[in-house]
């Protein structure tokens, strides 16, 4: 069997013969009969040569080719081999704590050898704006500042300009790789207000978050002020990424303001809204169909996609097993909407080995329980989320190799032969190294019960502050208020 991750569909060795072929002796041929993104592969006496439908088809070719010459020489084989899933995704959050270009360069550098195609950006959150937006130049002058982060005094400040963005785009391109920019609407929004406060509820005046959780500050969904907004962001950031799918998040928006804003309340009862649910959808439709308008779909956080009137153009993006979240991502995916699965207890790569050890990344099964029309997924994403992830070392350590887990299940057919697949991982710590990454030694990938619980301890040792607290304290006034108003 091939080392190579992922593992492709169909691989026969024709004998114990190899040889030392570069890529200059690949011949290609074009096959409209193999699937879109697959490839026909030989490497025999007669050199390597290639067949495939399309231009994805020839370089993921390529890549299994190049893998396999790091690995050692070339084998007498042949491969037919196609993705499971047409989208692959990497997430790196870039707004908690501002990461540099090279940094995601070398990144995607990485999780691109193993037939990644989706680069999710995510640049805007509570504690840090990232995009330059030419219309509130405050989102990068100020918004994009923290004086620290808990109490810690060291500075947090960045944003990445339309050039630099456009640079990552074309970076992505050698790759086959789209990026996906993620704006987060209509929580996780404080970065925005601390400059724009008109855009909250109740003109809340404050400073970009330095502490991490769920707050309640969100974008007022009864003022056109925050659409205009939206709209206006969007406008600029259509032109500088070329996917056709963007990500405005829609997760975590806490109602406290809300529940108690007029100008929500009248947009409800106008609109024959049952709940706030529905606001966040009906504010979200808004967005939709603009976003559609202008060629683009979006995507959303399936806790954000709870009410009923959610838009049908939308996408799914399943992270949160909630009963009633899990429950609208599958109604939604089983109504006819696409959905990108990246559940929270296996694919969330900012947890450490001992809540997500590798062995359980890569049992995860993306066809959901519950989910009929399993031809909706639209495939898999592993997010880093960088609230604990401050440097580029800590980056490659979370990421590898738990990513090659979400990249198999991505493309190869589901199989459940773990030792052979960490044997494949085995092997391919020499194209990560060669990459300039170090990961996690093997042993600590899947760390024993001591090694768990210390990692544990560690974590939420860190994590834990009293801004914690308060943060608890709000979800938990949040959910009695709802209770309150709607007696469940």
């Amino acid at each position: 069997m091939l080392p190579i991750i992922p593992k492709p569909q169909e691989q026969k060795i024709l004998s114990d013969k190899t040889y030392t072929y570069t890529l200059a002796d690949v011949r290609e041929v074009r096959d409209d009969s193999l699937p879109k993104s697959g490839y026909a592969l030989t490497i025999d006496d007669g050199g390597i040569r290639v067949k495939a439908s399309d231009d994805d088809g020839f370089y993921y070719a390529k890549v299994t080719i190049q893998n396999l010459m790091e690995l050692g020489e070339l084998p007498n084989v042949e491969v037919c081999d196609y993705p499971r899933y047409a989208y692959r995704g990497y997430m790196l959050d870039c707004a908690r704590h501002y990461h540099s270009l090279d940094a995601i360069k070398k990144i995607i550098d990485a999780v691109a050898r193993f037939k990644i195609n989706v680069f999710h950006w995510h640049l805007t959150d509570d504690q840090g704006w990232r995009v330059q937006i030419d219309k509130y130049p405050l989102l990068t002058e100020l918004a994009s500042y923290r004086d620290g982060t808990r109490g810690d005094g060291k500075p947090v400040h960045g944003y990445y300009t339309k050039d630099e963005m456009s640079e990552i785009v074309e970076y992505c391109k050698q790759y086959h790789m789209d990026v996906l920019p993620e704006f987060d609407v209509p929580g996780h929004t404080a970065a925005a207000i601390s400059v724009y406060p008109e855009l909250d509820c109740f003109g809340s005046k404050i400073e970009v978050k330095d502490s991490f959780g769920i707050h309640p500050e969100v974008l007022c969904a009864g003022k056109e002020r925050s659409v205009e907004f939206c709209k206006d962001v969007l406008k600029e950031m259509f032109e500088i990424f070329p996917f056709h799918l963007i990500h405005l998040g829609g997760d975590e928006a806490l109602r406290l303001h809300w529940l108690d804003c007029p100008d929500c309340q009248r947009e409800m009862a106008e609109n024959g809204l049952k709940n706030e649910d529905e606001l966040q959808a009906h504010f979200m439709a808004k967005l939709a169909r603009f976003c559609l308008e202008n060629g683009k779909t979006v995507i959303n956080w399936n806790d954000g996609m709870v009410g009923e009137n959610v838009d049908d153009s939308i996408v799914v993006h399943y992270w949160q097993s909630a009963p009633v979240n899990k429950v609208a991502a599958i109604r939604e995916i089983n109504r006819g909407k696409k959905g990108i699965i990246s559940p929270f207890f296996s694919y969330y790569l900012d947890y450490p080995y001992g809540m997500t050890p590798l062995k359980k990344t890569f049992a995860f099964n993306p066809e959901i329980e519950g989910v009929e029309k399993t031809e909706n997924i639209l495939g898999v994403e592993a997010p880093l989320w960088s609230e604990y992830v401050k440097s580029e070392e800590d980056i490659h350590r979370q990421t590898f190799p738990r990513i090659l887990a979400v990249a198999e299940r991505g493309w190869s057919a589901y199989h459940d032969d773990y030792k052979d697949f960490l044997a494949r991982v085995k092997y391919n710590y020499k194209i990560i190294d060669n990459v300039g990454i170090r990961c996690v030694t093997i042993n600590d990938t899947d760390p024993n019960p001591i090694k768990k619980v210390v990692s544990l301890l560690k974590f939420f040792g860190n994590a834990w502050d009293k801004t914690q607290i308060l943060n608890r304290l709000n979800v938990t006034e949040n959910k009695i208020r709802l209770r309150k108003k709607y007696g469940k």
